[in-house]
């Protein structure tokens, strides 16, 4: 049976599209690739691409960022998948534009004693990420969302492992496709654990196209015990802290490079000072200095003279303001909100909901007319 030319034809297309189709997954991961080693600052590669196209997009599978210092290669960024995809919404409002989705992604921050920290401004620098975002996609990105995230900072000093956890991050960044010229800004609204226990929120607006900073930013974490950052204390502090609840609410805003907010930092039922551990374990039986002693018995006793009685809470509110790139954090400021928490009123460590762009302003005329 002899077949027609146009059963031919198409015949022909079908097989090139089925090649196409085969092919295109390996182009694309070669095409990703080939960018991540453009990128500056960062180096990477991701392992398989799966297309989606009934919905308008792909599937980035296994992708891996890496940040190098003088010692090698060390961990940025990775995440299980990236979900890639037109937004019907918006294209039915008559936009095209793409959503993205990150699956079990972790950020790591590290600190190696003796080794130098990374000095490429790129990898800092949230342009190269939006940028990298958005050559993943032919689409401007209007909304990134994160589940099952993580975010890790750990310290190797002295043989010592200090590492704090925020995990189960949920959330999404809303409006990034915004131009130059758009007042529409971006939001963000992220909520989390901290070592698996504590609650912590972040939600605020940003506009990524200004050239000087521009955010509004609030951040609320619950009470963290002092056991999960003991480790962390002992590298950067010199004391330990035997017991105790961290809580942190801050509000930040920026305006035109010019910065105005606050951050509330307190502790509770804290204990510096332990015979058993400090004395017994660390200098009896251990190899630590014996001066440490001292410096945690001062650091005790000072302790209880700021501690307020009926709360048993240490804490204190200090003012942020100024140019962003060297703002003014008022150590005086700082001591006198220790002073008022101790001897006046305990600090409520909760959000005061009064930072805002307009506050920036506000307290820029302040300062003018001091």
């Amino acid at each position: 049976m002899r077949l027609s030319n146009s059963v031919k034809i198409m015949l022909a297309v079908v097989l090139v599209l089925l090649a196409v189709r085969v092919a295109l997954p390996h182009a694309m991961v070669w095409y990703v690739n080939s960018l991540l080693e453009k990128q500056e600052g960062i180096s990477g590669q991701v392992r398989d691409i799966d297309l989606a196209l009934w919905r308008g997009g792909y599937v980035i599978k296994q992708i891996e960022i890496n940040q190098l210092n003088d010692k090698g290669e060390l961990p940025l960024f990775s995440a299980e998948r990236i979900d890639i995809r037109l937004s019907w919404a918006a294209l039915a409002d008559g936009e095209i534009v793409s959503t993205m989705a990150f699956h079990q992604p972790v950020i790591m921050a590290l600190d190696r004693a003796g080794q130098e920290d990374i000095t490429e401004d790129a990898v800092l620098d949230e342009r190269t990420w939006i940028g990298l975002a958005n050559n993943l996609t032919p689409f401007s990105i209007d909304k990134l969302s994160i589940h099952d995230g993580r975010i890790e900072f750990n310290a190797i000093a002295k043989d010592l492992l200090g590492e704090l956890i925020l995990s189960d991050v949920e959330g999404e960044i809303v409006n990034l496709h915004n131009d130059a010229q758009s007042e529409l800004l971006t939001e963000v609204d992220f909520s989390g654990t901290v070592a698996r226990q504590t609650p912590f929120i972040i939600k605020g607006k940003f506009n990524p196209n200004a050239k000087l900073p521009m955010f509004d930013i609030n951040m609320k974490m619950d009470r963290l015990p002092t056991a999960e950052t003991a480790n962390i204390i002992k590298i950067y502090a010199p004391f330990d802290v035997e017991a105790g609840e961290f809580e942190l609410a801050t509000e930040l805003a920026s305006d035109k490079g010019r910065l105005n907010g606050y951050v509330k930092f307190g502790i509770y039922n804290l204990k510096i000072f332990s015979w058993k551990e400090d004395v017994v374990k660390d200098v009896i039986e251990g190899d630590e200095n014996p001066l440490q002693i001292f410096v945690e018995g001062i650091s005790a006793m000072l302790a209880t003279l700021l501690e307020n009685s009926k709360q048993n809470l240490i804490a204190t509110r200090i003012p942020i303001s100024g140019d962003f790139s060297e703002p003014d954090i008022s150590r005086l400021k700082a001591l006198a909100g220790l002073l008022r928490n101790a001897f006046i009123e305990a600090y409520k460590l909760n959000l005061e909901d009064i930072i805002d762009f307009s506050s920036v302003a506000e307290k820029e005329q302040e300062t003018e007319k001091n």
